[in-house]
């Protein structure tokens, strides 16, 4: 489901309200218990950092993605994706050629061309019925040689060219998004680059947080939102830092 505000405030449930806007994903059954827990910890941001450490080889198809993909966040709970609750390819169009790399993200594509693509949702557990509940929506693609490099400079320079704003069309309406503006990314991979895309909900301002993050062939893509508790959309530190730490 896209921006529309009488299909977002139908369709939400509790553990679904922080990543609604441009996603159908991720509101499926419990993952497996046997992943690492990463401790909380704040770490600095830089639109590009790169790594001294060599870049993580490319993950193994779906199989490799799921052994790689976060599973286990203090203070999180994570389920996956259902079987069809994520998009596929061009189910959002941008108005505008450049900022289709956004419109992608928007509708829960994975940037560039992966090979695969898993994902999962967090969500605070801290009060799992509260519906301004925060969370993130994590994505784990494998690229062809170079594939994942390319997908970052394609997202940077939508970023750059759409900045003025720009409007979506799919398959549940029209919607329009007023700004994008860069935002320092994560670090400790070989590079990355993060940015909040401004929506509009019932006349109020909504902002919707990306982030994406190389490990060689390897990208992994953070999105938070909350039509409820706009103030709250943000992607944990928590997270990030399980993510990456799985990537090294």
């Amino acid at each position: 489901m896209l921006l529309t505000s009488a299909r977002v405030r139908r369709s939400l449930g509790a553990v679904c309200v922080a990543l609604v806007l441009g996603a159908t994903a991720a509101c499926g059954e419990a993952t497996d218990s046997d992943a690492k827990e990463s401790p909380a910890k704040e770490r600095p941001s830089t639109k590009e950092s790169p790594s001294s450490s060599p870049a993580t080889s490319p993950a193994a198809g779906k199989e490799g993605l799921e052994k790689l993909i976060v599973t286990k966040v203090k203070g999180f709970e994570v389920t996956v994706a259902a079987a069809g609750e994520v998009r596929s390819s061009g189910a959002v169009t941008a108005s505008k050629a450049a900022c289709q790399p956004i419109a992608d993200l928007v509708g829960t594509v994975a940037a560039g061309s992966p090979s695969d693509t898993v994902y999962r949702q967090l969500v605070a557990a801290s009060e799992p019925e509260d519906m301004t509940a925060s969370g993130v929506l994590v994505g784990l693609s494998s690229y062809p040689r170079a594939g994942a490099a390319q997908a970052l400079a394609e997202v940077g320079k939508a970023v750059s060219a759409c900045g003025g704003g720009f409007t979506t069309t799919s398959a549940d309406g029209e919607d329009t998004y007023s700004g994008v503006t860069a935002e320092d990314g994560p670090t400790g991979l070989d590079e990355s680059l993060a940015f909040e895309l401004t929506g509009s909900l019932d006349g109020e301002k909504i902002p919707l947080k990306y982030a994406l993050v190389r490990a060689g062939d390897t990208v992994a893509l953070f999105y938070a939102m909350n039509p409820f508790d706009p103030a709250s959309a943000d992607i944990a530190p928590t997270v990030t830092a399980a993510q990456i730490a799985r990537l090294k």
